[in-house]
């Protein structure tokens, strides 16, 4: 007994799974390194206090993110001997692997349990791994940058007792 019904799911749902291997494998051999070479130079040329981390997490999935990591240093003389000047690490732009190969681009937030934000991830979009080049990643950190600009500047605001 054959049903073409039945045949033609089974042959969509094989095709299904080599677009998912094609854009893993894209994202292995070119999305990955590309992000890691492009976000290393993004922080050799603008030292900011940011830096670059390889994640592997949820088994087979990796990400890589730039993120604050210390105050940067054209200000720090400006910031010895304030007392004032609160500095929250943890603000980054994160490129992951999602499991059907799209490259999942979010932004995490510091987190500061005095904010009434109500959340500290803000999803910027999925895109296919071939869609990613430099001008594609710059454009996301500038994005990053502006939104952070903006949490920054307001941040003060949301705090409790403010």
């Amino acid at each position: 007994m054959e049903d073409k019904t039945l045949n033609k799911s089974v042959n969509d749902y094989v095709n299904s799974l080599e677009k998912v291997l094609g854009k893993r494998k894209q994202w292995k051999e070119f999305a990955f390194p590309l992000l890691i070479k492009t976000l290393h130079e993004i922080r050799e040329n603008h030292d900011i206090g940011w830096h670059v981390q390889e994640l592997n997490w949820l088994m087979n999935n990796k990400a890589v993110n730039i993120s604050f990591e210390t105050f940067p240093k054209s200000l720090v003389d400006k910031w010895i001997g304030s007392k004032d000047i609160e500095f929250i690490k943890g603000a980054a732009l994160v490129f992951s692997q999602k499991y059907n190969g799209d490259v999942a681009v979010f932004i995490i937030y510091p987190d500061v349990a005095e904010s009434a934000i109500e959340s500290n991830i803000k999803d910027i979009g999925t895109y296919n791994p071939n869609e990613l080049n430099e001008n594609f990643i710059m454009n996301k950190v500038i994005l990053f940058l502006e939104e952070i600009i903006v949490w920054e500047e307001n941040v003060i605001k949301h705090k409790v007792g403010f």
